[in-house]
C-alpha cells in the first residue's frame, strides 16, 4: 500500500488543537491508516501521513473523516518516510498543549444515561423524547467543542475520543455542570479511559460492555469516574488541580481489577440459576471472606446483590427490544422463576416488567442515548 502526504491550509491560531482533532478523527475512519502528523506553522499547514491504495482513495477517506478536501495530496516513497520517521531526525509529530504523545495519552470517553428505558413510568411520551433529545445535542456539541470525536457504537452509550486527559476531563465536567441537576430520574455517568490506537483490540464491544459495568456498579454518588490507569500515568499526576477537583472519583488499580474481574466472572455464568457464591470465590480464585469484603467496599453492596442487579440490568434490554415474552427472559437471565423475577424487577425499577414492555411498544423510545 503506498503512502501519501496530505496538506491542509488552516489560517487558525489554535492549528495543533485542530491538528489534533483532525489525527483523532482520521485515526478513527481510517482504521490506523494515518501514521503520523505536525503543523508547519510558516506554511499555514497541517501535514498527515497516510496509507491508501490511491489519490482518489484518499479523497474519499480523508472527507468522509471530516468532511473537507485536502488542500495537496502528494506521493511519497514509503521506505523513505518510515526510515525518517524512525531516525533521529524524525518529523515532530503532533502534540498536545501538555506535550504528551497522541498516541500515548488519547482517553476513551464513555457517557451513559442509566434506566433510560424507566423513563416512561414517570414522564409522559413527549416528554421523553424532548429530555433524550436535550441530552444528545447537549453531549454531542460539547464532544465537538473540546476537539473529541465521536465514535459510532451499537452499545446504550456515547462513546468519543479524545488527544488528551486534559480535554476529556474538562468536556465531562462541562457535560456534568449541564446536564445532572440535583433531581434527574437519569443523570449521566462517565468514565475516562485511555485509548491505545496501536491495539485493534482497545475499542471494542466486549471493552464497552465492561466499562458500562463498572460505571453502575462502583460505589460512588460521583458522575465522573476515572479509570486507574489515568490516574497512575504522567498524564494525570503533573496536573494537581484534577486530583483535588470534587467531582470526579479515582479508581485505584486494585478496586478496578477486582471489580472488572468479578463483573467479568459474572457476565460469563449468570444464565446459570444455580450459579453461587462458591462458585465465584472459585473461579476468582478468591476465599469467601475476601470476596464478600472487596465486593462491598467496591459496590456497597453484597455478592447476591450484585448478581441479581446483573441479571436484572441484563434483563431490560430482551424486554424492550426483545421479542421474547416475561417467561423466557427470566430464564434466560438466570431466574428460576418468573413471578420472582417480576417481584425483583419491579422492586428495583418502580415498575413491572409487562408494564415496561406494553409501555415501550407505545412510546417507541430508541436504544439510543
Amino acid at each position: 500500500m503506498a503512502v501519501y502526504l496530505i496538506q491542509h491550509i488552516t489560517t487558525n491560531k489554535t492549528a495543533v488543537d485542530l491538528a489534533i482533532a483532525f489525527y483523532s478523527k482520521l485515526q478513527v475512519t481510517l482504521f490506523k491508516k494515518c501514521i503520523n502528523c505536525w503543523v508547519d506553522y510558516k506554511k499555514n499547514s497541517v501535514f498527515y501521513l497516510i496509507k491508501a491504495t490511491d489519490k482518489n482513495d484518499i479523497k474519499k477517506l480523508y472527507y468522509k473523516s471530516i468532511n473537507l478536501h485536502p488542500y495537496k495530496i502528494s506521493s511519497v516513497n514509503s521506505h523513505l518516510a518510515y526510515a525518517l520517521l524512525k531516525s533521529e531526525q524524525q518529523l515532530n509529530i503532533i502534540q498536545s498543549e501538555f506535550n504528551y504523545n497522541f498516541h500515548e495519552h488519547s482517553v476513551l470517553f464513555l457517557a451513559k444515561a442509566f434506566n433510560k428505558k424507566l423513563l416512561l413510568c414517570k414522564l409522559k411520551k413527549h416528554k421523553v423524547h424532548e429530555t433524550l433529545l436535550y441530552k444528545k445535542t447537549i453531549i454531542q456539541n460539547l464532544i465537538h467543542s473540546y476537539g473529541g470525536s465521536q465514535i459510532e457504537t451499537k452499545e446504550e452509550a456515547f462513546i468519543a475520543c479524545f488527544p488528551s486527559f486534559k480535554k476529556a476531563f474538562d468536556c465531562s465536567v462541562s457535560i456534568q455542570k449541564r446536564l445532572n441537576k440535583k433531581i434527574d430520574c437519569f443523570p449521566v455517568k462517565i468514565i475516562l479511559h485511555p485509548y491505545d490506537y496501536n491495539q485493534e483490540t482497545s475499542f471494542s464491544h466486549s471493552t464497552i460492555s465492561k466499562l458500562i459495568e463498572v460505571l453502575y456498579f462502583i460505589k460512588t454518588k460521583k458522575q465522573l469516574i476515572i479509570s486507574s490507569q489515568i490516574v497512575n500515568s504522567s498524564a494525570y499526576s503533573e496536573y494537581t488541580y484534577f486530583k483535588n477537583d470534587n467531582i470526579s472519583f479515582r479508581l485505584n488499580s486494585e478496586t478496578e481489577k477486582f471489580l472488572l474481574s468479578l463483573l467479568d466472572t459474572i457476565s460469563k455464568n449468570y444464565q446459570n440459576p444455580n450459579f453461587n457464591i462458591p462458585d465465584i470465590a472459585s473461579l476468582m480464585m478468591m476465599c469467601k471472606t475476601k470476596l464478600y469484603r472487596n465486593c462491598k467496599a467496591a459496590t456497597g453492596k453484597s455478592i447476591n446483590q450484585i448478581v441479581k442487579e446483573f441479571r436484572l440490568l441484563k434483563s431490560i434490554k430482551s424486554i424492550t427490544v426483545g421479542t421474547s415474552d416475561i417467561s423466557q427472559t427470566s430464564i434466560e437471565v438466570g431466574f428460576n422463576s418468573s413471578s420472582y423475577f417480576s417481584n425483583c424487577f419491579k422492586k428495583k425499577f418502580g415498575i413491572s416488567p409487562t408494564t415496561l414492555q406494553k409501555q415501550q411498544e407505545e412510546l417507541n423510545i430508541p436504544y439510543y442515548i
